[in-house]
């Protein structure tokens, strides 16, 4: 059954999904979908539809209660436009609780004033990728920071993706934190980290993670690690 999130108390879907109920699932009048806000879904049911506008109905509603699980904060470097997408895409499907976009020195792409039009374009794959994957909400994007503010995230299990060879094991450190119920993981650009961030996270109590002998790409590491992290806790 198709899904709509919702930021509103009155239930009422954007213009997009309503246009996309019209012009794409080409609904008609007694079809059902759900509406998700606050985590709560409703049921509803269309009572009238025409080719600009439709009305419904909130035939039922249930409240999810999430078993309680490790919640995962995930800081990557900005990488090209369709891999970010791609990277976004995904960990939404795989449940990531929140983004945190980061700037680093080997970061390739310019910002500037595109700020605003990548934010915006990016929760709406968030919501969409949510929508897709029957998530009650969607993961919570912040906003552009430097990689040096990122000391300000204070959390008892928080580590870094490394080539390192002394790096610890992703799977020994994972099995090592299972009581932690917030983990915050930081993955770098397609370059990787310099040796000054490296030592940087390191000397903020960032713990240097490695994913085996094989080199993965940017948007290819934090859906290994996110596949991982669902494996080892059940999520």
């Amino acid at each position: 059954m198709q899904r709509y999130m919702v930021n509103n108390k009155n239930l009422e879907l954007e213009i997009d999904d309503k246009k996309h109920i019209i012009n794409v699932m080409r609904m008609n009048v007694n079809d059902t979908f759900e509406i998700v806000y606050n985590k709560t879904i409703y049921l509803c049911v269309i009572s009238s539809i025409n080719k600009k506008d439709l009305k419904y109905e909130i035939i039922e509603q249930k409240k999810c209660n999430e078993e309680n699980k490790v919640k995962v904060i995930l800081a990557c470097s900005i990488i090209k436009e369709q891999k970010m997408d791609y990277l976004l895409q995904k960990a939404c499907e795989l449940g990531v609780d929140e983004i945190i976009p980061i700037i680093s020195e080997r970061t390739v792409i310019k910002i500037d004033n595109k700020k605003d039009n990548k934010i915006q374009r990016w929760k709406k794959i968030l919501k969409e990728a949510a929508e897709q994957s029957k998530r009650i909400d969607i993961p919570i994007l912040h906003d552009f920071i430097n990689i040096k503010d990122i000391k300000k995230y204070n959390f008892d299990f928080k580590f870094f993706c490394n080539t390192n060879e002394k790096s610890k094991n992703i799977k020994k450190v994972l099995q090592d934190n299972k009581k932690s119920d917030t983990m915050f993981i930081v993955v770098g650009p397609e370059g990787g980290f310099s040796f000054k961030e490296e030592k940087f996270l390191i000397d903020n109590n960032f713990e240097s993670v490695s994913l085996g002998n094989n080199i993965l790409r940017a948007e290819t590491v934090p859906l290994y690690l996110l596949s991982v992290i669902n494996y080892e806790y059940g999520r």
